[in-house]
């Protein structure tokens, strides 16, 4: 008698994934992401979002459970967990209402064209250290990070095309990197200092 693979069988396989996301390891995280992540989209989808905000919320779900994921008792919950923080994070999208003043206040680019020596000096002191830094991180955690910042406005679609890596893993690979930088000796006590 041939069977097929049913959801039971994927679900022996939950406890073991989120045993190893939790330890940090890349492979099942994007395993995950291949999951439960169209199932995100779904959920976000039908709040009526723009597709750009939908891959927001994608991503803000995706970090939350890299931030929490140490409180999820159940593996198996882990399913409704997402799609409870990603309703949570539709609805915060929907109600935000963040509205950017613009102004053309010479003053605020004035200031900063005159910087004080020291300034650029603190300045060029945190490039290095956050440099080394950098070199820490994983090949696509470093790629990843460096492209956000050189490309701030970047798509997910872009950054998913330029770096290779599936949308749904930015969020995670990104929160992973930022945790590890947060880590980091060398840039906590140089921000402690210029603090």
């Amino acid at each position: 008698m041939h069977r097929t693979a049913s959801p039971q069988h994927t679900d022996h396989e939950l406890p073991r994934l989120v045993g190893a996301a939790r330890a940090g390891d890349d492979a099942a995280w994007t395993r995950l992401v291949e999951r439960y992540d169209p199932m995100l989209r779904r959920v976000a989808g039908s709040y009526r979002l723009s597709p750009a905000d939908v891959d927001d919320v994608a991503q803000l779900t995706w970090v939350r459970l890299y931030e929490h994921i140490d409180s999820i008792s159940e593996p198996k919950a882990v399913a409704g967990w997402l799609a409870t923080t990603a309703r949570r994070e539709a609805m915060r999208l929907l109600q935000s209402h963040v509205r950017e003043q613009l102004t053309a206040d010479c003053e605020l680019t004035a200031a900063d064209a005159r910087a004080r020596p020291e300034a650029e000096l603190i300045a060029a002191e945190e490039r290095v250290v956050l440099g080394r830094a950098l070199a820490t991180l994983s090949g696509q955690q470093r790629r990843l990070l460096t492209l956000l910042v050189t490309e701030p406005d970047a798509s997910y679609d872009h950054i998913s095309a330029k770096l290779a890596m599936p949308v749904g893993s930015i969020g995670p690979t990104r929160a992973r990197g930022m945790a590890r930088l947060e880590r980091h000796p060398e840039l906590r006590s140089h921000h402690a200092i210029a603090g």
